[in-house]
């Protein structure tokens, strides 16, 4: 059987894509490292990398195998740190980084709650829209909407969200309501701007159906908070998260577009940096959100 201190050096070596870094990262000398692999190699009988002087490569092996032993060794840390710490005092910082209007209208009072229940906690809340590397800022959780396609990351699913069209009962009244997504291509649409590029393609499911609108508007912006604020001001349409605009439904001040078609699925994640293992807290604190926000 490999021996798990090889296993835990190999999947860093492939989360950072440096055996030297992967050798910082666990507290080891380069020569430990590559002695780690090449055991861990000699023992599997396939070349799991392709090394040069400043990187490796994962060879289609090694991508299999990683995607089969970072699972489990994140299973097994937990395992361990739910034996030694979860009987212990919840204290000590948690730095974490979440969308602007989520983080506003949801995650600031439940970190809140999360502090009466334990005191210890202290937080360091980073927000903003733009998608942060949790392997180069020294933070220990995102919360991020959509499916995320970097397997390097490793996510646990808070709760189910789908985006919806939304505008406020001034703007119907003026505009009209639009019956099709296609109708959309005559209502001015406030985009908002991810990663550098608009979202324009708005995408809608019913039943069997699926369409895709490519809207347009008189307003871009990559602060989905402000995007927000101009739908509440009767500015225009806006494609939103249905947890950052279920308090402005309830209340009336906007609506949604469409009754009988969904928008795409926007689920909150909790992602984390690599496999290694997580504070007890931040765990907990995991945990309290799927609790609150799945009831």
């Amino acid at each position: 059987m490999s021996n798990l201190n090889d296993l835990r050096l190999f999947v860093e070596a492939a989360r950072l894509g440096s055996l030297s870094a992967a050798a910082r990262s666990l507290e080891r000398t380069p020569a430990a490292a590559s002695a780690s692999l090449k055991r861990l190699e000699k023992e599997l009988k396939v070349r799991l990398v392709e090394r040069n002087t400043r990187s490796l490569r994962l060879t289609p092996e090694g991508l299999l195998f990683r995607e089969r032993v970072a699972p489990a060794l994140a299973l097994l840390e937990d395992a361990q740190h739910a034996v030694h710490f979860d009987c212990a005092d919840i204290s000590g910082e948690i730095r974490l980084t979440a969308p602007v209007d989520f983080a506003r209208q949801w995650l600031r009072p439940l970190m809140d709650e999360f502090q009466v229940l334990h005191p210890q906690v202290r937080f360091t809340l980073l927000v903003g829209d733009t998608v942060r590397d949790l392997v180069s800022e020294p933070l220990d959780l995102a919360l991020r909407y959509g499916e995320l396609p970097d397997s390097a990351l490793v996510a646990r699913r808070v709760m189910a969200n789908r985006r919806l069209v939304v505008g406020a009962p001034e703007y119907f009244e003026r505009h009209g309501r639009p019956g099709h997504p296609q109708d959309l291509l005559a209502h001015n649409c406030v985009i908002y701007l991810s990663q550098g590029q608009p979202y324009r393609r708005w995408l809608f499911q019913r039943r069997s159906e699926t369409v895709v609108v490519e809207v347009s508007g008189d307003r871009i912006c990559n602060d989905g908070a402000l995007v927000r604020e101009w739908v509440l001001d009767g500015v225009g349409l806006a494609y939103k998260s249905e947890l950052d605009v279920r308090g402005d439904i309830e209340a009336g001040r906007l609506e949604p577009a469409f009754r009988d078609w969904q928008g795409s699925s926007a689920p909150l994640n909790a992602v984390y940096p690599g496999t290694g293992p997580r504070p007890v807290r931040v765990r907990r604190f995991v945990e309290f959100l799927t609790d609150r926000l799945g009831e």
